[in-house]
């Protein structure tokens, strides 16, 4: 694989996580994706330009990076500024970047996405279009009834969706363990007879071979493929989630696996990049995000006339 892929990868990580710590810093508004990079980034650089991306909430804003959205814009949008992609009319990071082929949560319901998603590849089977859509969701949702409604459906039809569970073993508080009967999701995505497979959702480069062969094997008519990628959520549910509900060696086991980490001792080892370059791309990246930050944090809050809508053209 072309080592250009490799420091694209690890820029977008980069890109992605520096954004994150950002807001943090300035809005309690985020449920951070931090430790789950590399599902994030691999899952959505795997597609083509025409093919449709569905994140799952947790990581919308990193999604949207990846799909080449502009940071400065993503952040004004998570603090309410007339300059954010809805204009001041929603502040969250559920939704990233409105763009084609791009869907965010617009729905409460966690799962609702999967059948967005579904209904995107019937779509683009009817038209015989060769778009695939992949759609991410958390271990939480993996239990929602509308994912195997989907998967039946995806697999009855051979439509061209990806369906990746971004596994970060917890759901707000609950251990995936508990929820999860038989610990095995890509078993149950196996039953309605799609390809499924186990992946290291701390290893980019597996996510992205993943994700990208069941792409390129769904546009070709194979159908549906569901890749379960197991990761982990080095902060909180939300920003002021305390984690009181895992010890502290559970979090520092998986922190030593830290996608970013990892994928940096890969192109230093295979001579790709050194720790030079490693860390001046670093340091790029956090002076380009720090400077986005400073300026969504200074354009304008938005017109009350705009995001208020008058209730008297309603009652008339």
């Amino acid at each position: 694989m072309s080592s250009l892929i490799h420091r694209e990868l690890l820029r977008r990580m980069f890109l992605g996580r520096e954004t994150e710590r950002a807001i943090i810093e300035i809005d309690s508004h985020l449920h951070p994706s931090i430790g789950e990079e590399a599902v994030i980034v691999g899952t959505f650089s795997a597609l083509d330009t025409d093919d449709v991306a569905v994140p799952h909430y947790r990581g919308a804003l990193v999604a949207s990076l990846a799909r080449g959205a502009d940071v400065r814009k993503l952040i004004a949008g998570v603090l309410g500024r007339a300059t954010g992609p809805t204009r001041g009319r929603q502040r969250g990071d559920f939704c990233g970047a409105f763009a084609p082929n791009f869907f965010g949560m617009f729905s409460g319901t966690l799962g609702a996405s999967i059948g967005y998603a579904t209904g995107s590849a019937l779509a683009a089977k009817l038209d015989g279009s060769r778009e695939v859509t992949v759609v991410t969701f958390g271990d939480g949702t993996a239990n929602a009834g509308v994912l195997y409604e989907s998967l039946n459906l995806a697999a009855m039809m051979k439509l061209p969706v990806v369906f990746v569970c971004q596994n970060n073993q917890y759901a707000v508080s609950m251990p995936a363990a508990r929820a999860i009967a038989g610990g095995d999701l890509a078993a149950r995505a196996a039953a309605f007879g799609m390809r499924a497979t186990d992946v290291d959702g701390n290893d980019v480069m597996q996510v992205y071979g993943s994700v990208g062969d069941a792409i390129e094997r769904a546009r070709d008519g194979a159908g549906p493929a569901f890749v379960h990628a197991l990761t982990y959520r080095q902060q909180g549910h939300f920003v002021g989630d305390r984690s009181l509900y895992r010890s502290a060696d559970e979090a520092e086991i998986w922190k030593q696996r830290d996608p970013i980490r990892k994928l940096s001792e890969t192109v230093v080892s295979a001579g790709i990049m050194s720790d030079d370059e490693v860390r001046a791309l670093r340091d790029e990246i956090v002076r380009e995000v720090a400077l986005a930050a400073t300026a969504a944090r200074d354009d304008p809050m938005p017109d009350p006339a705009v995001v208020i809508p008058d209730l008297n053209a309603y009652a008339r």
